[in-house]
């Protein structure tokens, strides 16, 4: 997910801590420390404070990558206590993952739950990166019973005004739900608050949110199904850093979400009628969305950066 918002680096939200400072189950409560802080309640949207969520009296850890974590030994990250696992399928529609291809099929193989995720880029075409998601899904051996529903990783506007970045966040959800038959799950975090409203309340929320005892929620939302609480994780088989998460349920619960008897896709299509792995307009291929953003929210790791970056919650 970032860099463009690692520099806020969750910190600042220590000031609600308060709210769950040393608990660590069932802490729901809105933090009226917030109102001090105006920056804080824009982040919120119309919320005049912000709704910290703790975690429920059982939890699953988990893990998500990209090719930044290089080769990953899933054997090891299973045995050290890893039930779940996201990987990247790619970056909008100017870098695919390079390493989904290995990570999907290894990470079933070795017993762990897994999803996939895309970073949306707003400012491209939709379609297009729909089809690269399915092209590569379905090439690496498809959506299948027991797997988690894809990812929308929303956290960038791509400099368009809210109203067009909600709008088109929901044509990706709409046609991942028209070719798999699965309600996509939705990450991002309370900085995206005045971008997306409470249009994605209805959707499973993975939450980042770093530095905390008690993940801060998005506009819209009261609760959260995973939470990714670090970018600095150290878990046996990956040898860099990689990013953390909690599964706020049980192992029957994780399963429940997943897909059952998934639909099988229809081929991916283009503008011009054709199929493949290009997109839609063969001209967005080339252009430069920056550099390869992961799933990490809030990092400070130094792999990439944005120009123009969102303001994040203060």
């Amino acid at each position: 997910m970032t860099l463009a918002l690692r520099a806020a680096k969750w910190a600042t939200f220590a000031g609600l801590l308060a709210a769950c400072a040393g608990a660590a189950t069932g802490c729901s409560a809105a933090d009226d420390t917030a109102t001090s802080d105006s920056s804080m309640n824009e982040c919120v949207g119309t919320t005049s404070s912000a709704l910290k969520v703790c975690a429920g009296p059982t939890t699953l850890r988990g893990i998500d990558v990209s090719y930044y974590q290089a080769d990953v030994d899933w054997a090891k990250v299973k045995a050290a206590g890893q039930s779940f696992a996201f990987v990247r399928v790619s970056d909008g529609i100017s870098h695919p993952d390079t390493k989904f291809a290995q990570n999907w099929p290894a990470t079933k193989q070795a017993g762990l739950v897994r999803g996939l995720y895309q970073f949306f880029r707003p400012a491209r075409d939709v379609t297009a990166q729909v089809n690269l998601l399915v092209d590569m899904l379905e090439a690496a051996g498809g959506l299948q019973p027991g797997d988690l529903p894809p990812v929308l990783d929303l956290e960038s506007d791509g400099g368009l005004p809210a109203a067009t970045v909600v709008a088109r966040a929901k044509q990706w959800i709409s046609l991942i739900e028209d070719k798999y038959g699965v309600k996509p799950i939705v990450y991002t975090a309370a900085f995206m608050s005045n971008v997306i409203g409470t249009h994605f309340a209805g959707y499973t929320l993975w939450v980042a949110n770093y530095q905390t005892s008690c993940p801060t929620m998005p506009s819209g939302w009261t609760d959260w199904t995973f939470w990714q609480d670090s970018d600095k994780g150290k878990v046996d088989g990956v040898n860099t850093p990689v990013d953390t998460n909690f599964f706020n349920g049980t192992l029957a619960e994780l399963n429940a979400l997943t897909a059952q008897a998934p639909k099988s896709p229809s081929p991916p299509s283009f503008k011009d009628g054709t199929e493949g792995f290009l997109p839609a307009d063969p001209g967005t291929w080339t252009l430069d969305d920056g550099p390869d953003q992961g799933a990490t929210i809030g990092s400070s790791h130094p792999k990439e950066s944005q120009s123009t970056p969102i303001e994040p919650c203060r």
